[in-house]
């Protein structure tokens, strides 16, 4: 009974031990999703048209704005004015090419959250044969720390990329027939957690398995 007692405590503090290191091991992405210094952009690219839906944090609004303008500047500022400085930060800091076009955001239109707040632009369609795509989203650079996820869907081709401080906010992607391949050390730190995950999971396995 006394043995029974024992592997029981041992597998729980084994089972303890491995939700604790799968929390490490995934911490980066959970940061990421509750930090509020944080964007998204996704860009749609079809036949017909292009979209490029972005969702900012309020708080990374503010903390940037706030290094131009006052706090009584805003306090007078109406709904309308205080929209068109977000747009017009996120246009001054937006390159996107695609091959050798530009992308540039005319049309568009934004929704103030408290805590998120989202743009829209409608772009003009672009070609199918599309090779490479260089990303420069500097914005919010200034805030420290700050990281944007750019996700995409090039005519079907999907993948994303992070801009942070590590990448200088900048990654050059080239789409081939197949997949797209992202120029950056992303792809190593992602099969880097695969792979010890994989790992992890196949040693606590052969303990379990072991005691039994």
């Amino acid at each position: 009974m006394q043995r029974i007692i024992l592997l029981d405590i041992n597998k729980s503090l084994m089972m303890k031990n491995m939700i604790i290191g799968l929390m490490f091991l995934f911490s980066p992405f959970l940061m990421w999703s509750h930090n509020p210094l944080s964007a998204s952009y996704y860009f749609e690219v079809t036949e017909n048209a292009s979209l490029l839906s972005i969702s900012l944090s309020q708080d990374a609004i503010n903390k940037v704005l706030l290094t131009t303008y006052t706090k009584a500047e805003f306090e007078e500022m109406n709904q309308k004015n205080f929209e068109e400085l977000i747009v017009k930060y996120i246009k001054s800091h937006f390159k996107v090419i695609l091959d050798d076009v530009a992308v540039e955001l005319k049309k568009g239109g934004i929704k103030l959250g408290s805590h998120q707040t989202d743009l829209k632009f409608v772009l003009p369609p672009y070609t199918q044969d599309i090779d490479e795509i260089v990303v420069d989203i500097p914005a919010f650079k200034e805030n420290g720390k700050h990281q944007t996820i750019f996700s995409y869907n090039i005519n079907g081709k999907t993948n994303k990329v992070i801009l942070s401080e590590l990448n200088n906010y900048k990654v050059t992607i080239e789409l081939n027939e197949k997949e797209a391949i992202i120029k950056n050390h992303q792809l190593w730190y992602y099969s880097g957690i695969a792979i010890l995950l994989v790992i992890t999971l196949l040693f606590f396995r052969k303990r379990l398995t072991k005691e039994k």
